[in-house]
This record gives C-alpha cells, structure tokens and sequence, in this order.
C-alpha cells in the first residue's frame, strides 16, 4: 500500500531531530569525557559550544516545523472555504436559471449542483437543504409564489452562511416579510374548482372551433400577427409575442406543471385588473395569466411548439387567447 506523502513527511521529520538528538547525546557523553579525563578546558568548551548549537537548532527546527504547520492548515482551510464559495454561488445561479426557465438542460445543471453541494455540508444540513431546495421547486402552500421563493432562498442562504461563516441567525425576519409583502403584491387567483369550470368552457370552445374548421394554421397566424406590429420570440417550451406601440408582452409558457397564457404590461395595475374583469384568471400588478387546457390536448412538457403546427384544438385554444388578448389591448390602449 502507498505511503501517503503527508506521513512520509512527518516520518522524514522526526528521523532527522531523531539524529539531531542522538548527535547531541553522543557529544555530552565526549564532553563529560574529556572534562574527566583532560586537564585544559579547549576540548570541554569546543564540545559545549557543539551542544549548544545542536540544541538550537533543533528548537529552531521544532518552532519552524509548528509554524510551517499552522500556515499549512490555514491555507488549506482557506482553499476550503473558497470552494465552498464558488460551489454555493454555482448552485444558485444554476437554481435561479431553473426557476426563471424551467427547461430539460436547467434542470440537468441544478441536479449536478445540487449534488455538489453535498461534498462540502454536513449530513444535518443537507436534510435541511433537500427540504427547502424541494419546499421551492414543488411551489405548493397557501403562501404566495413569491412568498415560497423567497423564504426558501432565505433559508438556503442561511444554512451556506452558518457553513461558511458559523452565524445562525438571520432565517426569521421581520424585514423579511415586509419584502416578501412589498415584492408579491397583491395577487388575485381563482379557487381549483373555478379553473376546473373555466377548462371546461374553454374545452367546450376549442372543441366547437376544431369541428367548424375555423382553426388557423400557425405559421399564417404569426404571419397576421406580424403584419399587425407584433414580433415573435421563440423558447425551449414557450413562445412571446410583443409590440414596442402597445409595450404590452403576450407569453404562453409552462408553471406549475401547466401550460398558461399570460399578458404582462409593467407598471400598469389597471391593464392586469381589466383583464381578469374580463377573462377571470389570476393577476399580480401589470401581469395577468389564465390556465390553458392544452395537456389535455396532448401537449406534453417540451412539446409545445412542435405541437402548435400540427394540434388543431391546442393550436385552437392557442391562437383563441391571443386573439381576445390582442382586441383586448387595442382597446384598451384607445381607452387610455
């Protein structure tokens, strides 16, 4: 078996000061000699001075070896402490990438960095950290989206802190709700049984629309809506249509393990308002969104705009949303 380099170290250490000292008993037991047995004091005071340097040197070596020592851990405590480091900053730029966009290829990089996270906590922490990394993705509770992000990012960042620094304070904060209170807003969403009723018309709708023959093909809908001052931006799963004129950003993606429509205009609560006034759905300031049937068409996770093209009733219900939205701000923006 290999000897590791740090105890051959160690071993090459002591056999040296192991020779030092035997040198410096050899050269007692000479000098007590020629004391006894010589009448001048050269011989005995060369020997003595001999020893003395023996003796120094091997203090000096001692006080060196500790001090080489400590500088050692203290280094290696901090290539410790700055790995730590870049390994937490990993995982959260990794878990926001994630949560922002919930893609197939995020996903893959939060897995590897959450796994890294593991070779640098404790067995307690990473219990905590899998619960409140689970608390967030899952999304569920009677707290706001919001509210969950950022009290499990809080507590994530607390454990990295106590990690790194030993601190444990920090995970209940009054300050803490006021953001989470100030950031959320006031959100409005209907109850499970009022999306149940509101998928049920919209199925009802696209359905009726699908056997009419009245469904569009995707490409000559992005077409028309190009011709009207709107521009299309692609996703992984989502697509976003938007105009300069009306500053107003149309977005149908994936949440929550649903596809949803969603009309978003910064800075206007009022747009977000009349829009659910309008449409039901949820709101949040400027943003309004409405769940869309559309997995119940067969639209699976990753599949949306392969679908689109070729899923009369997905593309039905698609293009009836935008459809109603795009009046919708045309009106309103005359109204303004």
């Amino acid at each position: 078996m290999a000897t590791s380099p740090v105890k051959k170290g160690f071993a090459g250490s002591w056999t040296t000061y192991g020779i030092a000292i035997g040198l410096t008993v050899l050269a007692c037991a000479v000098a007590v000699i020629l004391r006894l047995f010589t009448s001048t004091d050269l011989p005995f005071q060369t020997f003595a001075a001999l020893i003395g340097v023996i003796i120094t040197a091997i203090i000096t070596g001692v006080l060196l070896k500790g001090q080489s020592d400590a500088e050692r851990r203290q280094k290696e405590q901090s290539e410790v402490f700055k790995e730590k480091l870049a390994t937490y900053n990993r995982f959260l730029d990794a878990l926001c990438k994630y949560v922002t966009e919930t893609t197939e290829s995020n996903k893959k990089e939060l897995i590897f960095h959450a796994m890294a996270i593991r070779m640098h906590c404790s067995a307690d922490m990473i219990d905590e950290f899998d619960n409140h990394v689970t608390r967030l993705l899952k999304g569920t509770g009677e707290n706001t989206e919001f509210g969950i992000l950022v009290d499990s990012l809080n507590n994530i960042a607390c454990l990295f802190r106590a990690e790194l620094y030993g601190e444990q304070d920090g995970v209940n904060s009054k300050k803490l709700n006021d953001f989470v209170e100030a950031i959320a807003g006031s959100q409005e969403e209907p109850t499970e049984q009022q999306k149940r009723l509101d998928a049920a018309a919209d199925e009802k709708e696209d359905a009726e629309t699908v056997g009419k023959s009245t469904v569009p093909g995707w490409d000559c809908k992005i077409k028309d809506l190009k011709s009207q001052g709107w521009s299309l931006t692609e996703g992984d799963d989502s697509f976003k249509i938007s105009s300069d004129a009306v500053s107003v950003e149309i977005s149908v993606y994936r949440k929550k393990g649903k596809y949803v429509v969603e009309a978003i205009k910064e800075g206007d609560n009022d747009f977000s308002q009349s829009l659910k006034n309008n449409f039901k759905g949820a709101r949040r300031y400027g943003t309004w969104w409405r769940e869309l049937p559309i997995s119940n068409y067969g639209v699976a996770e990753g599949s949306l705009l392969q679908q689109l093209p070729t899923n009369d009733r997905a593309r039905a219900s698609v293009i009836k949303w935008i459809d109603k939205i795009t009046a919708f701000v045309k009106n309103y923006n005359q109204m303004k």
